[in-house]
């Protein structure tokens, strides 16, 4: 009986000590770059110029104008540069390729699924990303979910922040990426 009860108390210990645990790990980032890429929306007669376009509308709508309701239903596929500072006349050192769908009627947002290409002195490889994006949100995180040449198998967070834009047409996103990590 007394066994019995020594261990009834070693397995309360156990559970209660788990249920508090000690202070979180603090991670740190095995590598980090910041980048910008650049969306030029075609609206029909920007076709020189444009990176992005319309793919996919709700029934009836153009192609050339984004929805109504937070252009809910749109589906737009880019290949923007992407730059090392904010200028979009800088020499590119690769391209963000990939889609955005407007996914909600009641705020502005959108889903993302994007890689960057990079062909340049300094870096060479993919990086894939993927998540929601909260445009109203000053600063939103989402997931990197992998890459290929420099960045091979790398994970870790993307914290994206609308950079500028201007009307339907044109907006920068400055990409701030924290590998946490890397192979």
């Amino acid at each position: 009986m007394r066994a019995s009860c020594i261990l009834l108390c070693f397995f309360m210990f156990l559970a209660v000590s788990s249920a508090y645990p000690g202070k979180k790990k603090q991670y740190k980032p095995c590598k980090e770059l910041v980048l910008y890429f650049h969306d030029i929306l075609y609206n029909g007669q920007n076709a020189a110029n444009a990176t992005s376009a319309i793919v996919a509308a709700p029934e009836g709508a153009n192609l050339t104008i984004l929805a109504g309701q937070n252009h809910f239903g749109n589906i737009i596929v880019f290949d923007d540069p992407i730059t090392l500072d904010n200028n979009l006349h800088s020499p590119p050192v690769g391209r963000a390729q990939g889609l955005y769908i407007y996914d909600n009627k009641n705020t502005f947002t959108s889903w993302l699924s994007f890689t960057f290409a990079l062909n340049s002195t300094e870096h060479q490889g993919t990086i894939s990303f993927i998540g929601a994006d909260p445009i109203l949100v000053k600063s939103r995180d989402i997931s990197v979910v992998g890459g290929t040449g420099d960045f091979f198998m790398h994970r870790g967070i993307a914290t994206i922040m609308t950079d500028s834009f201007e009307g339907d047409v044109y907006f920068r996103l400055r990409v701030d990426v924290k590998f946490y990590e890397c192979w």
